[in-house]
């Protein structure tokens, strides 16, 4: 049997993120059905992650849907603490009095999601849009490249056994393998990821090189 979510999670904090991470999306698709879950957080819940995520990353249609989102996070006794627009993006914060979560909204990309089941910590789940795991390799080599994050590393390798090495994913893998520089905090993989065994880059990288073959 399944452990739920709360039970899975070992840190007081991570617990209360993903709660109020909850009920900020509960919000988002209350008032804007179109909006595309994806990154970390994505992968997480809709996907089976083993690995703590804390922002909410949405694609979204326009950026026309923040007063009613406004609103809508006061309705569930929250407070915008942040809302911050420009030409692209709505960067917002939300707070329940002890926990913050962030939350941003990409509206300069077209993205058609495709429906999904969210796990809420209390193991009960929603459907929301998300982007398919092919597509998440794809953005998360991407982000490792601007950022060189572990998580964005440990994500792609979480990834590949969800998804079938087509000649597209293998030749960005095999382009990862290749370039990635070592990633600028891979100490800190071991505080968000809490199941199993905690790889390294170097382990990460050889294991995408077999997956390739």
């Amino acid at each position: 049997m399944r452990i739920v979510l709360r039970g899975r999670l070992k840190k007081r904090l991570h617990r209360e993120v993903a709660a109020l991470q909850d009920e900020v999306a509960d919000a988002v698709y209350a008032v804007e059905n179109n909006a595309v879950l994806h990154d970390g957080t994505s992968i997480w819940r809709c996907y089976s992650g083993n690995r703590f995520s804390e922002d909410l990353d949405f694609y979204a249609p326009s950026p026309h849907f923040t007063k009613a989102f406004a609103q809508k996070i006061s309705e569930h006794g929250l407070t915008l603490s942040k809302l911050k627009q420009t030409n692209n993006l709505v960067f917002s914060k939300i707070t329940d009095g002890n926990t913050e979560v962030r939350a941003e909204f990409n509206f300069s990309t077209a993205k058609k999601g495709v429906p999904a089941e969210y796990e809420r910590i209390d193991g009960s789940t929603m459907t929301v849009f998300t982007l398919t795991p092919e597509e998440l390799f794809l953005e998360k080599i991407s982000a490792y490249y601007n950022r060189r994050l572990i998580r964005d590393a440990y994500d792609v390798f979480f990834l590949s056994s969800k998804i079938t090495p087509s000649s597209q994913l293998k030749a960005a893998a095999t382009e990862f393998t290749a370039r990635a520089q070592p990633p600028l905090d891979e100490e800190n993989l071991k505080t968000i990821i809490y199941a199993g065994a905690i790889p390294s880059f170097r382990q990460i990288t050889a294991a995408l090189q077999r997956w390739q073959q």
